[in-house]
């Protein structure tokens, strides 16, 4: 059934029978069938047959997405070992957002190269990230599964934000005590191109959006993170990157109660992402497989 679904894929992807047999080196007749097998199979017709074109039924455009990720997955079991004789070298772009870019990669980075000299290595920490097929770069960390499904991912770990402030600005400000109260207090958010910001809060069923006029803006975290240690006001982190603070007590968390996010989705879960022809680099499954071992798993 494999060899269907990888024929089939084909078949969507270059218009026609005959041109997904050339493309294989197969004869047209024996990719229908196969195609046709898998109709069988799956107890569905998944293509609208014509003498000048092929469309997918939806079932079809259903089932084409999903071979599409089972195909990747395959694909990225196949490239997700680096031997241990392989030689990793050559060059490598990965952009990602600010605090997980100094947070993470900058300190990783500097481990890498120490265990592969011959490597060059380039971090963009543009927050917009950019545009992995365009741009000059291999790997990207986000938030949020994406949208395009050319490309391969995979979940490294939830990312839930809190909200902070340090205990000498809440010592000279009005009491916390609902989303609401934030009108009265300084916020410390992202700079956003439109008039307004907005905050997120979730409590079982109940959702909350609160307009932010923001005291002091950055395009990214690491600003925020030292104005509110620096007693600017209150701002919204990724747990992750305060949990010293939060111990020694530079930083009090606010409204634990409430799950605070940037978006109303509250897509807190981080993602590797590359591109299939990345793949094929020694150097970025090496990268791979090491910023899935810091970050998966870490507490």
């Amino acid at each position: 059934m494999f060899e269907a679904m990888e024929q089939f894929v084909r078949v969507v992807e270059l218009g026609s029978f005959s041109a997904a047999a050339e493309s294989l080196g197969k004869k047209p007749s024996s990719i229908t069938r196969k195609v046709n097998q898998l109709e069988h199979e799956v107890k569905t017709k998944l293509l609208i047959r014509s003498t000048r074109r092929l469309d997918l039924t939806p079932d079809g455009e259903q089932f084409y997405n999903q071979c599409k990720q089972i195909l990747q997955s395959v694909d990225t079991a196949k490239h997700s070992f680096v031997k241990d004789d392989a030689r990793v070298d050559g060059s490598l772009g990965i952009a990602t957002f600010d605090t997980v870019g100094r947070g993470v990669l900058v300190p990783l980075i500097a481990q890498f190269r120490a265990k592969h000299p011959e490597t060059k290595i380039a971090i963009s920490l543009d927050n917009n990230l950019s545009d992995l097929h365009k741009g000059p770069f291999d790997l990207a960390i986000r938030y949020g599964r994406p949208d395009d499904s050319s490309l391969l991912f995979r979940p490294l770990r939830n990312m839930p934000n809190v909200l902070v402030a340090s205990p000498s600005y809440l010592q000279q400000s009005a009491p916390l005590e609902s989303p609401e109260d934030l009108k009265f207090h300084a916020c410390l958010a992202f700079y956003r191109s439109r008039q307004y910001t907005w905050w997120h809060f979730k409590k079982g069923s109940e959702h909350r959006k609160i307009r932010i006029d923001p005291t002091l803006s950055s395009e990214g975290g690491t600003p925020l993170l030292m104005w509110a240690k620096a007693h600017q006001g209150i701002t919204l982190v990724s747990k992750l990157f305060i949990e010293e603070d939060l111990k020694n007590g530079n930083l009090v968390e606010l409204l634990p109660n409430w799950q605070a996010s940037l978006t109303e989705q509250d897509n807190a879960m981080l993602y590797l992402v590359w591109k299939p022809s990345s793949a094929q680099k020694p150097i970025v499954r090496a990268m791979i497989n090491d910023i899935v071992a810091e970050l998966s798993d870490r507490e």
